[in-house]
Protein backbone atom coordinates (compact mmCIF):
# COMPACT_ATOMS: atom_id res chain seq x y z
CA UNK A 1 0.00 0.00 0.00
CA UNK A 2 1.39 3.37 -1.13
CA UNK A 3 0.30 6.17 1.09
CA UNK A 4 1.58 9.30 2.89
CA UNK A 5 -0.25 8.70 6.43
CA UNK A 6 0.99 8.59 9.73
CA UNK A 7 0.65 6.49 12.84
CA UNK A 8 -0.69 9.46 14.73
CA UNK A 9 -3.84 7.56 16.91
CA UNK A 10 -4.07 4.16 16.86
CA UNK A 11 -8.15 3.77 16.64
CA UNK A 12 -8.71 0.04 17.40
CA UNK A 13 -7.83 -3.36 15.85
CA UNK A 14 -10.06 -5.37 13.66
CA UNK A 15 -10.70 -9.36 12.21
CA UNK A 16 -11.01 -10.52 8.92
CA UNK A 17 -13.98 -12.21 9.22
CA UNK A 18 -14.17 -13.44 5.37
CA UNK A 19 -10.90 -15.49 4.78
CA UNK A 20 -8.22 -15.38 7.27
CA UNK A 21 -9.40 -14.33 10.83
CA UNK A 22 -5.94 -12.32 11.02
CA UNK A 23 -6.08 -9.30 12.90
CA UNK A 24 -5.51 -5.77 11.68
CA UNK A 25 -4.55 -2.26 13.46
CA UNK A 26 -6.31 0.42 12.34
CA UNK A 27 -4.81 3.95 12.43
CA UNK A 28 -5.47 7.51 12.15
CA UNK A 29 -4.07 9.85 10.06
CA UNK A 30 -4.40 13.40 11.49
CA UNK A 31 -3.70 15.55 8.89
CA UNK A 32 -6.30 13.91 6.41
CA UNK A 33 -8.53 12.65 8.93
CA UNK A 34 -8.65 9.28 7.24
CA UNK A 35 -8.14 5.88 9.10
CA UNK A 36 -6.36 3.29 7.40
CA UNK A 37 -5.47 0.09 7.86
CA UNK A 38 -1.55 -1.31 8.64
CA UNK A 39 -0.83 -3.94 6.68
CA UNK A 40 2.89 -5.86 5.93
CA UNK A 41 5.43 -4.63 2.99
CA UNK A 42 4.73 -8.11 1.85
CA UNK A 43 1.19 -7.90 1.56
CA UNK A 44 -0.77 -9.93 -0.80
CA UNK A 45 -4.06 -7.76 -1.81
CA UNK A 46 -5.20 -10.11 -3.96
CA UNK A 47 -5.74 -12.97 -2.06
CA UNK A 48 -7.90 -11.73 0.20
CA UNK A 49 -10.82 -11.52 -2.39
CA UNK A 50 -10.76 -15.17 -3.35
CA UNK A 51 -13.34 -16.44 -1.58
CA UNK A 52 -16.79 -17.08 -2.34
CA UNK A 53 -17.68 -15.13 0.78
CA UNK A 54 -16.92 -12.12 -0.15
CA UNK A 55 -20.73 -11.30 -2.10
CA UNK A 56 -19.19 -8.29 -4.54
CA UNK A 57 -17.56 -10.93 -6.41
CA UNK A 58 -19.51 -14.18 -6.13
CA UNK A 59 -23.34 -15.22 -6.86
CA UNK A 60 -24.65 -15.65 -3.74
CA UNK A 61 -27.56 -18.00 -3.67
CA UNK A 62 -30.92 -18.97 -1.13
CA UNK A 63 -32.41 -16.57 0.44
CA UNK A 64 -29.85 -13.73 1.43
CA UNK A 65 -28.85 -14.05 -2.54
CA UNK A 66 -32.09 -13.38 -3.17
CA UNK A 67 -33.02 -10.38 -0.75
CA UNK A 68 -29.53 -9.13 -2.08
CA UNK A 69 -30.80 -9.07 -5.93
CA UNK A 70 -34.06 -7.53 -5.07
CA UNK A 71 -32.18 -4.98 -2.98
CA UNK A 72 -29.63 -4.43 -5.83
CA UNK A 73 -32.83 -3.83 -8.36
CA UNK A 74 -34.08 -1.11 -6.13
CA UNK A 75 -30.56 0.72 -5.92
CA UNK A 76 -30.14 0.41 -9.44
CA UNK A 77 -33.02 2.83 -10.22
CA UNK A 78 -32.17 4.91 -7.14
CA UNK A 79 -28.59 5.52 -8.47
CA UNK A 80 -29.85 5.80 -11.75
CA UNK A 81 -32.46 9.02 -10.42
CA UNK A 82 -29.33 10.60 -8.97
CA UNK A 83 -27.28 10.64 -11.94
CA UNK A 84 -29.66 11.61 -14.66
CA UNK A 85 -28.99 15.34 -13.75
CA UNK A 86 -25.25 15.03 -14.93
CA UNK A 87 -25.94 12.75 -17.96
CA UNK A 88 -26.72 13.14 -21.48
CA UNK A 89 -26.91 10.28 -24.01
CA UNK A 90 -23.80 11.72 -25.51
CA UNK A 91 -21.98 10.88 -22.07
CA UNK A 92 -18.91 8.66 -21.26
CA UNK A 93 -19.01 6.91 -18.71
CA UNK A 94 -16.68 4.60 -16.38
CA UNK A 95 -17.47 1.77 -13.77
CA UNK A 96 -14.45 1.68 -11.65
CA UNK A 97 -14.52 -1.82 -9.75
CA UNK A 98 -17.45 -2.40 -11.73
CA UNK A 99 -17.72 -6.19 -9.55
CA UNK A 100 -20.26 -8.44 -11.70
CA UNK A 101 -20.79 -5.13 -14.28
CA UNK A 102 -24.27 -5.44 -13.82
CA UNK A 103 -24.89 -1.58 -12.90
CA UNK A 104 -22.49 -0.72 -16.21
CA UNK A 105 -25.07 -3.15 -18.70
CA UNK A 106 -28.18 -1.34 -16.90
CA UNK A 107 -26.84 1.86 -17.75
CA UNK A 108 -26.19 0.68 -20.87
CA UNK A 109 -29.23 -0.14 -21.16
CA UNK A 110 -30.60 2.68 -20.10
CA UNK A 111 -28.96 4.68 -23.24
CA UNK A 112 -25.44 6.20 -21.22
CA UNK A 113 -22.33 4.73 -22.82
CA UNK A 114 -20.97 3.08 -19.84
CA UNK A 115 -17.64 1.21 -19.86
CA UNK A 116 -16.84 -0.92 -16.88
CA UNK A 117 -13.53 -2.19 -15.54
CA UNK A 118 -12.68 -3.96 -12.13
CA UNK A 119 -9.40 -3.87 -10.70
CA UNK A 120 -9.37 -7.68 -9.29
CA UNK A 121 -11.33 -9.46 -12.23
CA UNK A 122 -9.24 -7.44 -14.74
CA UNK A 123 -5.84 -7.01 -13.57
CA UNK A 124 -4.23 -7.82 -16.31
CA UNK A 125 -6.39 -5.67 -19.00
CA UNK A 126 -5.51 -1.67 -19.50
CA UNK A 127 -7.56 0.60 -16.82
CA UNK A 128 -8.95 2.53 -19.86
CA UNK A 129 -9.77 0.89 -23.40
CA UNK A 130 -11.17 3.51 -25.22
CA UNK A 131 -9.39 7.22 -26.05
CA UNK A 132 -11.84 9.09 -25.30
CA UNK A 133 -12.20 11.70 -22.38
CA UNK A 134 -14.85 10.49 -19.87
CA UNK A 135 -17.47 12.31 -18.39
CA UNK A 136 -18.18 10.46 -15.26
CA UNK A 137 -16.47 7.69 -13.05
CA UNK A 138 -17.94 6.24 -10.70
CA UNK A 139 -16.46 4.44 -7.70
CA UNK A 140 -19.16 2.46 -6.11
CA UNK A 141 -17.61 1.13 -2.45
CA UNK A 142 -14.00 1.00 -4.64
CA UNK A 143 -12.03 3.85 -2.97
CA UNK A 144 -12.07 2.46 0.14
CA UNK A 145 -10.23 -0.67 -1.61
CA UNK A 146 -7.26 0.57 -3.77
CA UNK A 147 -3.47 0.32 -2.92
CA UNK A 148 -2.15 2.84 -4.17
CA UNK A 149 -4.38 5.72 -4.02
CA UNK A 150 -2.65 8.14 -4.82
CA UNK A 151 -1.97 7.33 -8.85
CA UNK A 152 -4.69 5.80 -9.33
CA UNK A 153 -6.46 8.85 -8.84
CA UNK A 154 -4.30 10.65 -10.58
CA UNK A 155 -4.79 8.11 -13.83
CA UNK A 156 -8.68 8.54 -13.50
CA UNK A 157 -8.13 12.97 -13.11
CA UNK A 158 -5.85 12.35 -16.06
CA UNK A 159 -8.89 10.56 -18.34
CA UNK A 160 -11.50 13.05 -17.02
CA UNK A 161 -13.20 15.90 -19.13
CA UNK A 162 -12.57 19.23 -17.26
CA UNK A 163 -16.05 19.35 -16.21
CA UNK A 164 -16.36 15.84 -15.43
CA UNK A 165 -18.04 14.32 -12.27
CA UNK A 166 -16.69 12.09 -9.55
CA UNK A 167 -19.24 9.81 -8.08
CA UNK A 168 -18.00 7.99 -4.56
CA UNK A 169 -19.75 5.79 -2.66
CA UNK A 170 -18.29 4.92 1.00
CA UNK A 171 -19.09 3.41 3.77
CA UNK A 172 -19.56 5.42 6.85
CA UNK A 173 -17.04 4.94 10.13
CA UNK A 174 -19.09 8.26 11.66
CA UNK A 175 -22.40 6.29 11.52
CA UNK A 176 -24.73 4.87 14.58
CA UNK A 177 -24.41 1.07 13.07
CA UNK A 178 -20.33 1.65 13.04
CA UNK A 179 -20.75 2.96 16.83
CA UNK A 180 -22.93 -0.16 18.08
CA UNK A 181 -21.00 -2.65 16.65
CA UNK A 182 -17.53 -1.02 17.15
CA UNK A 183 -14.72 -3.13 16.18
CA UNK A 184 -17.58 -5.92 14.98
CA UNK A 185 -18.93 -3.46 12.24
CA UNK A 186 -18.28 -5.61 9.18
CA UNK A 187 -17.69 -2.18 6.76
CA UNK A 188 -14.68 -1.86 8.59
CA UNK A 189 -14.16 -5.68 6.37
CA UNK A 190 -10.19 -5.60 6.93
CA UNK A 191 -7.73 -5.79 5.14
CA UNK A 192 -9.73 -5.47 1.83
CA UNK A 193 -10.74 -1.80 3.28
CA UNK A 194 -7.35 0.11 3.33
CA UNK A 195 -8.98 3.41 4.44
CA UNK A 196 -11.85 4.01 5.91
CA UNK A 197 -13.67 7.92 5.89
CA UNK A 198 -16.36 10.21 7.43
CA UNK A 199 -17.95 12.94 5.55
CA UNK A 200 -15.05 14.91 6.35
CA UNK A 201 -12.19 13.33 4.89
CA UNK A 202 -13.57 12.25 1.88
CA UNK A 203 -14.61 15.96 1.27
CA UNK A 204 -10.97 17.05 2.15
CA UNK A 205 -8.99 14.46 -0.20
CA UNK A 206 -11.23 15.43 -3.06
CA UNK A 207 -10.66 18.94 -2.17
CA UNK A 208 -7.05 18.06 -2.25
CA UNK A 209 -7.38 16.56 -5.92
CA UNK A 210 -9.31 20.05 -6.63
CA UNK A 211 -13.06 18.57 -6.58
CA UNK A 212 -15.70 19.83 -4.51
CA UNK A 213 -18.93 18.52 -3.44
CA UNK A 214 -21.92 18.45 -5.43
CA UNK A 215 -24.15 16.67 -3.56
CA UNK A 216 -24.67 14.06 -0.84
CA UNK A 217 -27.32 11.09 -0.79
CA UNK A 218 -27.73 8.19 1.74
CA UNK A 219 -27.71 4.37 0.79
CA UNK A 220 -31.11 3.69 3.13
CA UNK A 221 -29.92 -0.59 2.57
CA UNK A 222 -26.75 -0.28 3.59
CA UNK A 223 -27.20 0.25 7.05
CA UNK A 224 -29.80 -2.85 7.06
CA UNK A 225 -27.25 -4.83 4.71
CA UNK A 226 -24.11 -4.14 7.17
CA UNK A 227 -26.24 -4.88 10.59
CA UNK A 228 -27.16 -8.07 9.33
CA UNK A 229 -23.27 -9.01 8.39
CA UNK A 230 -21.78 -7.23 11.75
CA UNK A 231 -25.20 -9.02 13.61
CA UNK A 232 -23.31 -12.38 12.13
CA UNK A 233 -19.68 -11.74 13.06
CA UNK A 234 -21.17 -11.22 16.57
CA UNK A 235 -22.63 -14.79 16.46
CA UNK A 236 -26.36 -13.03 17.17
CA UNK A 237 -28.96 -15.68 17.23
CA UNK A 238 -31.38 -13.27 15.45
CA UNK A 239 -29.07 -11.46 13.07
CA UNK A 240 -32.11 -10.72 10.67
CA UNK A 241 -33.57 -9.08 13.90
CA UNK A 242 -30.81 -6.97 14.58
CA UNK A 243 -30.90 -5.91 10.88
CA UNK A 244 -34.15 -4.92 10.78
CA UNK A 245 -33.84 -2.57 14.01
CA UNK A 246 -30.65 -1.37 13.97
CA UNK A 247 -30.86 -1.00 10.32
CA UNK A 248 -34.26 1.15 11.30
CA UNK A 249 -32.36 2.86 14.23
CA UNK A 250 -29.73 4.23 12.00
CA UNK A 251 -31.42 5.53 9.77
CA UNK A 252 -33.42 7.52 11.69
CA UNK A 253 -30.68 8.83 13.40
CA UNK A 254 -29.14 9.87 10.38
CA UNK A 255 -32.28 12.01 9.67
CA UNK A 256 -31.16 14.31 12.06
CA UNK A 257 -26.89 13.46 12.27
CA UNK A 258 -26.40 13.50 8.81
CA UNK A 259 -24.28 10.10 9.53
CA UNK A 260 -25.68 7.46 7.31
CA UNK A 261 -24.21 4.12 7.12
CA UNK A 262 -23.30 5.05 3.44
CA UNK A 263 -23.35 7.54 1.21
CA UNK A 264 -23.15 8.97 -2.44
CA UNK A 265 -20.84 12.02 -3.19
CA UNK A 266 -21.03 13.61 -6.23
CA UNK A 267 -18.28 15.53 -7.09
CA UNK A 268 -17.26 18.28 -9.42
CA UNK A 269 -14.25 20.09 -10.84
CA UNK A 270 -13.43 23.29 -8.77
Amino acid sequence: MKHNLNKDIKVLKAQDHVLTGEFFNIYLDSNTGIFWTSIKKDHNHLKYYMSEKYIPHSNKKGFFGYIYSVSQSIMFLYKRNILKKYLSPKCHILDYGSGDGKFADYLNKEGFKTSKYDPIKDRLKKTQETDYQLDMIMLWHVLEHIPDLQNTMKSLIFKLENKGTFVIALPNRDSLDSKIFKEKWAAWDVPRHLYHFNHDSIIKLMNSYGFFLKSKHPLFLDAFYVSYLSAKIKKSKFPWLQCLTIGVVSNLFALFSKQYSSSIYIFKKI
